[in-house]
């Protein structure tokens, strides 16, 4: 990637680029600092300047992100104390939890295909407590054709773990093995899998606990659809107690380009047993990020991959978890960025990963690039010739890439037009007004405009004050709110919901006023609407609907000063996307989640 340039006096810009510019994918020496800071946190210095430093952040924090930013903190922290959040765990739990009717009318149901599920379990040291609560959760499923495949790779000094689970081998489903040597986390599970006789299997660690409807909810899926891969929305939890609930993950549905940026999918995973010999087994070679690497393997060899927008899986924080403490186990970090390098490679796209600022499992591709020619078409829809020119002059001035030819659409063109005197294979299309912040948005955007799975790249719009003003939309399943805008007003830096701000992630649509889409794509498939914002929307769900992926990179940033700036639909826009795109709406955002409020944009109360 071209060396970054300094643009302007904006640091924000600069932090939040910060790792991945400026180190390669496999250097982790940025982090060290971090091991050093947490020595002087322990001292009595820092806790006797708590309250300067207290002070100072909420300084710098005004500064950036405004007083209103400054008020919606403090209303999170409030919200989000620890009696708040154990009043809506307890809540989550009480809606979440099926009665005794629910699972007896569960236990009784014939799907037309009953698949044998082999839960996969490798045991490591397990403490007594955490492996009852494993095992029974599995026992007290409400679909019974499972088996339970317990490899025990235990050390000599925890012959307690052979103790308890002989105490539930009057269950024969419960299938227990003893290894010879610990072989690290792949090679365990893959002991598992040698156990395994069913036709699906499940990845279950030895310290979680299922929900009782689990494996009823897979099957279900597998039975109804054909999925050949199922996973599940989950909770994490800290110590014995359900009630204690740290984070809920509510899931897109397959998001390929999520699944890069992170595992996202991780708990409960359940998947045929075929496509495991088809694909091969688990890799040592990522050890510690041997799930995202399997993962991957297996939705690209799957041909359905589905997701059931329900918290079936309880995972367990405690202090060696990858959960709670990522330095306890540092050596997923480069392992993960390495399953993630080399899926990329198998998929014919050389790519350097690299950490993200925000955590060191969420991963930045730089994909390589070619050299194409682009197409930058400017949109005067003001009829402002000088916000033209100055869109113009910010793209010459501050662009590290080259090879591109720019023009504004003549009065009257239309942007079919437009796009037919393009020379470039890949088109912008940039609102006037706009301008470039950071010198390498062509690259993030061509990167990846250039695979063949991907249709449209979109940029995360800001205002001057580094507010989002646009960046993914929702399209919701009512005509009151058809077309939402997720992030709207949030901080540009702020981690967005399960960090997602922080990686190139898949939307059903992007504003028009800042996007590249292939040429050839923009000329066959775009119609003019009642507006511009109508069109662009019904551009990204046709291209949607023929199996083609629209991603948002955050990474490309742009600025739209001006207090004006709106997009809205009109009604007959609205009557046109529901006419001629009736069933993707009526199905609701893939991308988004049931669980989510599209009021909050987070999880609904």
């Amino acid at each position: 990637m071209n060396e970054e340039k300094k643009v302007r006096d904006f640091t924000p810009y600069e932090k939040f680029l910060a790792y991945t510019h400026d180190k390669g994918p496999d250097d982790v020496e940025v982090w060290n600092g971090k091991k050093h800071f947490k020595k002087l946190r322990n001292t009595p210095l820092w806790a006797l300047l708590t309250p300067a430093r207290a002070l100072w952040h909420g300084m710098q924090f005004v500064y950036v992100h405004g007083v209103k930013g400054f008020r919606g903190k403090v209303k999170n922290k409030i919200e989000n104390n620890k009696w708040s959040r154990r009043k809506r765990a307890l809540a989550f739990l009480q809606e979440n939890m099926p009665s005794e009717e629910e699972k007896n009318r569960q236990r009784e149901e014939k799907f037309s295909y009953m698949p044998k599920i082999s839960v996969l379990v490798p045991l490591y040291n397990t403490p007594e407590k955490f492996l009852r609560d494993m095992i029974e959760s599995v026992i007290n499923q409400t679909y019974q054709n499972w088996e339970l495949c317990l490899a025990d790779a235990s050390d000599s000094a925890h012959g307690d773990v052979a103790f308890v689970v002989d105490s539930y081998a009057g269950d024969k489903r419960v299938v227990y093995q003893k290894l010879q040597k610990n072989g690290g986390i792949a090679d365990n599970t893959n002991a598992c899998i040698e156990m395994a006789t069913g036709d699906y299997l499940a990845l279950f660690d030895h310290d979680d606990i299922l929900h009782p409807s689990a494996l009823y909810e897979c099957a279900k899926v597998i039975s109804e659809k054909g999925a050949e891969f199922v996973y599940t929305d989950e909770v994490t939890f800290e110590g014995e107690n359900l009630e204690n609930i740290v984070t809920y993950h509510f899931k897109p549905d397959f998001s390929p380009d999520n699944l890069r940026g992170v595992n996202y999918i991780c708990h409960l995973s359940v998947f045929q047993k075929a496509l495991v010999e088809k694909v091969g087994m688990f890799s040592k070679e990522y050890d510690g990020s041997q799930d995202h690497d399997m993962i991957l393997r297996l939705t690209d060899g799957a041909n359905l991959v589905c997701h059931v927008p329900q918290v079936l899986y309880f995972w367990r924080c405690h202090e060696n978890s990858t959960s709670m403490n990522l330095d306890s186990k540092s050596y997923a970090i480069d392992a993960g960025r390495r399953a993630v390098r080399d899926g990329e490679a198998r998929r014919g796209y050389p790519a350097k990963v690299h950490s993200a600022q925000i955590c060191k499992t969420h991963y930045r591709m730089e994909y390589e690039i070619k050299n194409p020619k682009v197409t930058i078409l400017i949109l005067d829809n003001q009829g402002k010739t000088e916000l033209s020119e100055q869109t113009k002059a910010s793209v010459e001035q501050y662009s590290s890439y080259k090879n591109y030819e720019i023009f504004s659409l003549k009065p009257g063109e239309t942007l079919r037009e437009g796009a037919d005197r393009a020379q470039g294979e890949y088109v912008i299309l940039l609102l006037s007004g706009t301008e470039i912040i950071t010198p390498n948005w062509m690259e993030e955007l061509i990167m990846f405009a250039q695979r063949r799975d991907t249709a449209l790249v979109g940029m995360q719009i800001l205002d001057e004050n580094n507010h989002i003003l646009s960046s993914d939309i929702v399209v919701a399943p009512t005509k009151e709110k058809l077309a939402l805008e997720a992030n709207k007003g949030g901080p540009f830096d702020a981690p967005g919901y399960m960090g997602r701000n922080y990686y190139a992630h898949n939307v059903s649509a992007v504003s028009g006023n800042a996007c590249m889409v292939k040429k050839e794509l923009l000329i066959s498939c775009y119609k003019e609407g009642d507006s511009f914002f109508g069109s662009i929307l019904a551009l990204c769900l046709s291209l949607r609907k023929e199996g083609l992926l629209v991603v948002l990179n955050p990474y490309a940033l742009c600025q739209i000063p001006g207090k004006d700036y709106r997009e809205e639909l009109t009604e007959g826009d609205k009557d046109m996307l529901i006419r001629d795109f009736k069933e993707q709406i009526a199905e609701g955002d893939p991308y988004y989640n049931k669980n989510l409020s599209y009021e909050t944009f987070w999880q609904k109360k």
